[in-house]
């Protein structure tokens, strides 16, 4: 039997989920639940699907299986909460809610239902972070020392992305859970994270406010340092004039990695200091990895590719970022959601 999907806010990124969705099998489109009568039409002329302005008789459907919540960021701890009380799997888009403490509520009820709760990390499934996760992986780096992430554009992303009907520029606005930490930095931390072989230890952080926003912050560094030795630096700005596209470099014992989209290298020293660099072929993105492994989850066939600890994890970190640029200092970390073991697990392409 087919899973029968309801979206929560049908904006610019629950286009996406809409649009995939019914190309994906075994899902098909049942609702939309949206506050602008625009979205709602959008949803029945478009994909032919029931629409509904509020939740309650949106999620009165018996026949609905599993809810996306594709709202703004200040808005996915309530409808997550009343989806799972309505006995409904939730995938929730990222960041899963604001804090830790609202997230740990939001699985809290999860567990208490006996539902779902997936989050929506979708660029676990990049080609940079997939071909970065493998060259981790296959051990050709030696001993891990040092990560940069580092990401530069010129864009109004903040106050554009997003549908005429509903506050297109809520990305740049803290009441609605604006701000790039947590819309861009969602993603690269939680990629970062994959790749962490022991716990985070401390935590600098930096935020500002440089052009698309009064009171969020449209570019942000963060360093982390690990109990191992690694240290680890992840800057993003939307108001760089040289522009610089995702860039990884990574440097370990035995050898360093660096992704490009064109073609990416792995470095070498020989003993009389000579460098060598040899090709590394990229794997491609693959976005839609993420419903086949919802599907095999709901299946009971596999876990989950996003655990709830690995969310929690991030959203810790997250805070502590904050925390860090409010002080201007070093913040000590307590990375109690680390692994147990020092891998560096990544989500298979096949999912």
């Amino acid at each position: 039997m087919p899973i029968k999907v309801g979206i929560v806010g049908l904006g610019a990124m629950g286009v996406w989920h809409a649009a995939t969705l019914r190309e994906l099998r075994g899902f098909v489109l049942r609702s939309v639940c949206d506050i602008t009568p625009a979205q709602r039409a959008v949803a029945e002329q478009d994909y032919g699907c029931r629409a509904f302005g509020e939740l309650k008789p949106f999620l009165a459907d018996p026949e609905l299986d599993l809810v996306v919540v594709a709202t703004p960021s200040h808005a996915h701890v309530e409808p997550t909460l009343a989806a799972l009380r309505a006995g409904k799997h939730v995938v929730c888009e990222k960041p899963l809610a604001q804090t830790e403490s609202d997230a740990r509520r939001m699985f809290a009820a999860a567990e208490g239902a006996e539902k779902q709760l997936l989050t929506f990390q979708n660029r676990r499934w990049d080609s940079d972070f997939l071909t970065v996760a493998r060259m981790v992986r296959s051990g050709r780096l030696g001993e891990l020392q040092n990560i940069r992430l580092l990401r530069w554009f010129w864009s109004d992303l903040m106050q554009t992305f997003g549908v005429k009907s509903y506050r297109p520029g809520w990305r740049s606005e803290a009441a609605y859970g604006g701000g790039a930490l947590l819309d861009f930095g969602a993603h690269y931390f939680d990629q970062l994270l994959q790749l962490l072989p022991a716990p985070v230890v401390d935590v600098y952080g930096d935020l500002r406010a440089r052009r698309w926003t009064r009171d969020a912050d449209d570019q942000f560094l963060a360093i982390l340092r690990t109990a191992n030795g690694v240290v680890a630096q992840v800057e993003f700005s939307q108001n760089a004039h040289p522009p610089l596209q995702v860039e990884w470099l990574l440097s370990g014992s035995q050898g360093g990695f660096r992704y490009d989209p064109d073609g990416s290298q792995y470095y070498t020293h020989n003993a009389r200091g000579k460098a060598r660099s040899t090709p590394v072929k990229n794997l491609p993105s693959d976005w839609r990895a993420f419903y086949q492994n919802v599907a095999a989850v709901l299946a009971g066939r596999n876990p989950p590719a996003v655990q709830p600890r690995e969310t929690l994890r991030l959203m810790r970190l997250l805070d502590a970022i904050r925390r860090s640029a409010a002080t201007g200092k070093v913040v000590a970390f307590d990375d109690v959601y680390a692994p147990s073991t020092s891998t560096s697990p990544a989500p298979s392409r096949q999912a």
